[in-house]
């Protein structure tokens, strides 16, 4: 019976339930599929390095998937990147976008609930409680950004791979259509939109480089990215330089929506200037 009862309690804080007790910050913890909300979607992974403290750098990391596939598995690699370089880390699942009720606003709520759910369990983790890091890859960079710019909590730092930031030009809209991606971004939105017709304010409201706050972000994209084009990281990057919010760009000459990272020594020197950056700016 003493055994049952042991095996249940480790079941319990393996599965990340609310109940979980302190842990030494000696010790690692890795986390599976901790619930942080009430929908099917609202699941993350958290992996916290032994030895951690109060100043030990802690990511929020979004995949992409064009707001409306793929998983927080689909960014392991760059979760255990993390945490194998001693960065507490939380990888999330949200809610995909829909035509009926799940649109940027709710994803950021998911967000946020994530957030908030990696502060309640500050004391039991032994980790900080504000003055995180935002990361996140193709949408999950969109996301990541736009919560930055727009929440009340103070943010560290933000890594970005890829994101689009400006839905605000009938040319950025334009290459959408070609793409074939008009139905994602009307489901990230809300909104439908006509090219030749003026582009509804919710588009405003869903472009990152039109809160830009100064907060320290590291620049990643191809140069040859046929989904999310190269010109919206230099949007980017001009948006920060005219507001003198430091930044650094790395843009990855031929690499295409996918960075080329299969090649190593490019995921080589993507990952460790994202590493560099983390430890830098996300004390």
């Amino acid at each position: 019976m003493k055994w049952s009862i042991y095996f249940l309690s480790l079941i319990l804080l393996l599965s990340g339930c609310s109940s979980q007790k302190s842990v030494s910050s000696s010790e690692s913890i890795i986390l599976k599929d901790v619930a942080y909300g009430t929908d099917a979607r609202n699941i993350m992974d958290v992996k916290l390095p032994a030895n951690r403290n109060k100043e030990t750098p802690f990511v929020l990391l979004i995949h992409g998937g064009a707001w409306t596939i793929a998983n927080k598995e689909n960014v392991q690699d760059f979760m255990d990147t993390l945490y194998t370089n001693g960065i507490s880390v939380a990888s999330i699942n949200h809610r995909y976008a829909n035509h009926e009720n799940v649109h940027y606003k709710e994803m950021l709520a998911d967000v946020d609930a994530a957030l908030n759910y990696c502060i309640s369990q500050a004391d039991n983790w032994n980790v900080r409680k504000n003055d995180f890091v935002m990361s996140g890859v193709s949408s999950g960079a969109h996301l990541a950004m736009l919560y930055s710019y727009t929440t009340d909590k103070k943010i560290n730092a933000i890594t970005e791979f890829c994101g689009p930031v400006d839905f605000t030009s009938k040319e950025m809209m334009g290459f959408v259509e070609k793409a074939g991606l008009k139905e994602v971004l009307v489901k990230m939105t809300g909104k439908d939109y006509d090219i030749n017709k003026d582009i509804d304010p919710e588009f405003f409201s869903a472009s990152p480089v039109r809160f830009v706050k100064p907060i320290p972000i590291l620049i990643v994209h191809g140069t040859d990215d046929k989904v999310v084009p190269f010109i919206q990281a230099q949007i980017l990057v001009k948006a920060l330089e005219d507001k003198k919010v430091k930044n650094k760009f790395i843009p990855i000459q031929g690499a295409g929506h996918d960075l080329n990272l299969k090649d190593s020594s490019i995921r080589k020197l993507v990952y460790s200037e994202v590493v560099k950056w983390v430890k830098q700016y996300g004390q």
